[in-house]
C-alpha cells in the first residue's frame, strides 16, 4: 500500500505546474526507482493534454526499463517535439535492445533535437543494427545531429 501512495504523490508532483524543474526531475527519478509499481500510472499520464506532463512521464518511464518501451513508442508521433525528444531519450534510457528500431525511426524526425537525442540513445544502446542509419545521419543538415551520430558510432565501435 505504501508504494501506491508514493506513486500517487509523485504523479501529483508531475502534474503540478507550480513545481520547479528540479522537483519534477526528482519525482521522475523516484518514479523510475519504483519500477513496476509506477508503469500503469505513468502510462496514464501519457494521455494528458499538457505536453510537459507527457514529457515528464516519458522520462520516468525510461528509467523503469524495458517494460516501458511499448508505452513510449506512440510518443514518437506526438505533435509536440519536446514530447518526442523526451520519448527518444527515455527509449535510450531503457538500455533495452527493443528500443533500437524506434530510435532508428526517430533519426528521420522533422525536429533536429529529436534526431540528435535519437542518436544519443542509439549510442547508449551500442547496437550494430543502428550503424547504417547512424552513418546516414552523418549527412544530417544539423551539426548537433552529425556530432551525436559520430559519437554513437564511436561507442558502437568501442563496444564491438
Amino acid at each position: 500500500m505504501r508504494r501506491e501512495h508514493d506513486v500517487a504523490a509523485l504523479i501529483d508532483i508531475l502534474r503540478d505546474p507550480a513545481r520547479n524543474h528540479a522537483t519534477h526531475d526528482e519525482a521522475v527519478c523516484q518514479l523510475g526507482r519504483l519500477r513496476d509499481h509506477a508503469v500503469e500510472p505513468l502510462v496514464g499520464l501519457l494521455r494528458e493534454d499538457d505536453a510537459r506532463v507527457r514529457g515528464r512521464a516519458a522520462a520516468a518511464l525510461g528509467r523503469v526499463g524495458g517494460k516501458a518501451i511499448k508505452a513510449l513508442r506512440p510518443l514518437l508521433d506526438d505533435p509536440d517535439e519536446a514530447v518526442r525528444a523526451g520519448a527518444v531519450l527515455a527509449l535510450g534510457l531503457t538500455r533495452n535492445t527493443r528500443a533500437v528500431r524506434p530510435l532508428v525511426r526517430a533519426l528521420e524526425d522533422a525536429d533536429p533535437d529529436v534526431r540528435r537525442k535519437a542518436a544519443v540513445g542509439l549510442g547508449w544502446l551500442a547496437n550494430d543494427y543502428a550503424v547504417p542509419a547512424l552513418v546516414e545521419a552523418l549527412e544530417d543538415p544539423a551539426d548537433s545531429v552529425r556530432e551525436a551520430a559520430q559519437a554513437a558510432l564511436n561507442k558502437i565501435d568501442a563496444a564491438g
